[in-house]
């Protein structure tokens, strides 16, 4: 019988990071082809659903879900940074972010411009904790999870950007 207890799994564990994190993009990708149907059929923003939902709801939810959970990658990293006061800045920030997406779930109900805010307050908290990440990870060992990182934050970015035109724009 072989011993499989010095089998590398990092290239296993690389893929699927990789392949999790640019599917993770579709959650973001519908609402907003949606919206953008929605206002090329001259329906505008507020016209967009998703099975039932309305699709700038369906859009926020998700962002403020995985803006929490990198939130919470970024707390483990920063348990096992050497710099006592650089790491307990890093896990107050890991909290401010999670609670900043909590708060943009509560602000989409009260108006169509605290909605754009949040938009705006999710969009910063991506920018952001990839900054805060970074700062963590000064050697970038592993550059490929730096790019993708980077690309889908980039990514992430845009759609909200996006999202916020049309918000905007349907004011």
């Amino acid at each position: 019988m072989a011993d499989t207890s010095t089998v590398d799994l990092q290239p296993d564990k690389n893929r699927l990071t990789l392949w999790l994190g640019y599917l993770g993009l579709i959650p973001f990708l519908v609402p907003l082809i949606e919206m953008t149907d929605a206002l090329a059929s001259g329906v505008g923003v507020h016209g967009a659903s998703i099975f039932g939902f309305y699709a700038p709801y369906v859009f926020i939810a998700y962002s403020a879900i995985i803006l929490s959970f990198l939130a919470g990658i970024l707390w483990a990293k920063s348990r096992d940074f050497s710099q006592k006061r650089i790491a307990r800045s890093m896990i107050l920030f890991s909290n401010l972010l999670a609670l900043s997406g909590w708060a943009s779930l509560l602000l989409i109900n009260i108006s169509s411009m605290l909605m754009v805010f949040a938009v705006a307050l999710l969009l910063c908290g991506y920018g952001s904790l990839l900054l805060a990440e970074r700062s963590l990870d000064h050697d970038a060992r592993d550059s490929q999870y730096w790019r993708m990182r980077l690309v889908l934050t980039m990514l992430v970015i845009c759609a909200h950007s996006l999202v916020l035109i049309y918000l905007i724009r349907d004011l």
